[in-house]
């Protein structure tokens, strides 16, 4: 004798099922980014990484399931779950062979680290990698910056906690 879950549960019974069934056949998604990252941050950037020297602003904010964060030169990118675990994948894509940034974030062992790639019209690449560390009031951030044809450079920063 089938067991009749629609007579047990009501009407309610399958769609119950039914989301109990999607829910463990869900992918794992990244976990919400940690408020230690969350808020504005200031700091002066030293080391020769292009054009994260100077006075650096980081400004993150929680948003959808993942966050949005904004940072100089004029750069800000939106971050969402993607479907493998602490890995944040760009809200806007757009074509990376045309010279659009691509952006991806993930989140591992206390840090983030956010990637961004970009191709030049002559099929150069330009990436940066931003490595940000929470520690009392603010974060380290290690920003590591490869353009083909060149050295690796690499710049760091201690960022405070503004507001």
């Amino acid at each position: 004798m089938l067991f009749n879950y629609g007579k047990f549960f009501g009407l309610r019974g399958p769609a119950i099922l039914l989301a109990l069934l999607v829910a463990l056949a869900a992918p794992a998604l990244a976990d919400p980014l940690p408020e230690a990252f969350l808020g504005k941050f200031r700091g002066a950037v030293t080391g020769g990484a292009g054009v994260a020297e100077g006075d650096f602003t980081l400004v993150t904010k929680a948003q959808r399931g993942g966050f949005l964060m904004t940072w100089p030169p004029n750069r800000s990118a939106g971050f969402e779950p993607s479907d493998s675990k602490n890995i944040f994948r760009a809200t806007l894509r757009g074509r990376l062979i045309e010279g659009a940034p691509a952006f991806w974030a993930r989140l591992e062992e206390g840090r983030l680290t956010v990637y961004s790639m970009q191709i030049d019209a002559h099929g150069g690449y330009e990436i940066y990698t931003y490595i940000f560390s929470p520690e009392n009031n603010g974060l380290d951030m290690v920003v590591r910056h490869l353009r083909s044809g060149s050295q690796p450079l690499e710049s760091t920063a201690r960022l405070t906690r503004y507001e």
